[in-house]
């Protein structure tokens, strides 16, 4: 569909006026979803609205200090114009309960599929090691970098782990935002030498990464879903992640978990999952099955079933 309003403009006045409606862009139609941020008004057109996660709500001290003045006044109008939420895990449909104040009739949880990468073989793996110049055993961290990825307690955990004789932490992802702290907690460290970032790789290389690597380790403070554990999980990469947010809905019996605010429990989660083959093998073999459960059959399946609610919902 063509328009010629300005996109800010068009964004601003429906934020906050019921006008234009939707229609005069598309037509009379049933269902309109609404798959980022921006639910525009709509008389006829039953509308569904997905929330990925309110962490600019719950956590603002996390969030993009501009993303968060443009979203925190508006998201809560959209959810009240919206027929349907659709919440990415439990946790953020409690979030979009507790922060929208929404009933608990209007959300839904609607599980993501889960990428699935092939598992690598030997040969392969060899050839990322000296693509990207790793010489030993590693511990993989994949993700965009900003704060509530906990890469500075991270980081301390590592140190004072003791694995950085044995073992590389590498991370993987592309910059976020108020990165200071993380660069500076990375420079501060003894063992700084066997820290190293990736940046972004290409999904070849990312599956050959996670095939190769001993575990991940996601210790994150707070996720809407969190894709890398079902990622890892799809070749057989064990891995360690946060007990609190979406996480342990994710990831289920199939992860080691720590405490994300606890730099101890984070240490100690990475001394057991370095040294006990045994515990790898159990989660690695648990993550194959875990990872079956969310599939974009039963996304799509989920999805279509909240589009006849919706349009129902409209009359």
């Amino acid at each position: 569909v063509r328009y010629h309003w300005p996109r800010k403009l068009l964004t601003a006045v429906w934020a906050y006026t019921e006008f234009p409606d939707l229609g005069r862009f598309v037509g009379d139609i049933d269902v309109f979803h609404c798959p980022g941020f921006q639910v525009p008004p709509s008389r006829k057109a039953g509308t569904v609205f997905t929330i990925h996660d309110l962490i600019a709500l719950s956590h603002p001290g996390l969030a993009i200090p501009s993303s968060a003045r443009h979203f925190n006044p508006r998201v809560r109008h959209y959810a009240r114009r919206a027929d349907l939420i659709a919440a990415v895990s439990r946790a953020s449909a409690a979030e979009a309960i507790e922060y929208l104040d929404v009933a608990e009739e209007k959300v839904v949880v609607i599980y993501p599929g889960a990428t699935c990468f092939p598992r690598a073989g030997q040969d392969e793996i060899s050839e990322t090691r000296a693509k990207f110049g790793i010489e030993g055993q590693f511990i993989l961290f994949v993700s965009r970098l900003d704060p509530r990825k906990n890469l500075a307690r991270l980081f301390r955990a590592f140190d004072i782990s003791g694995l950085s004789a044995d073992f590389e932490l590498l991370f993987v992802g592309p910059k976020g935002w108020r990165m200071e702290e993380m660069f500076k907690t990375w420079q501060s460290v003894g063992c700084k030498d066997r820290i190293r970032w990736l940046d972004y790789v290409t999904d070849g290389d990312l599956g050959r990464l996670y095939s190769g690597a001993t575990f991940l380790a996601y210790p994150s403070i707070v996720e809407g879903f969190g894709l890398p554990i079902l990622e890892a999980m799809s070749v057989g990469c064990p891995v360690l992640t946060s007990n609190v947010s979406s996480m342990p809905e994710v990831a289920g019996e199939a992860a080691f978990y720590v405490d994300p605010f606890d730099v101890d429990s984070i240490a100690e989660g990475l001394r057991q999952m370095a040294s006990d083959s045994g515990l790898r093998d159990e989660l690695s073999e648990a993550g194959y099955k875990r990872v079956k459960l969310f599939t974009w059959d039963k996304m799509a399946e989920s999805m279509l079933a909240a589009y006849v609610k919706a349009s129902e919902l409209r009359g």
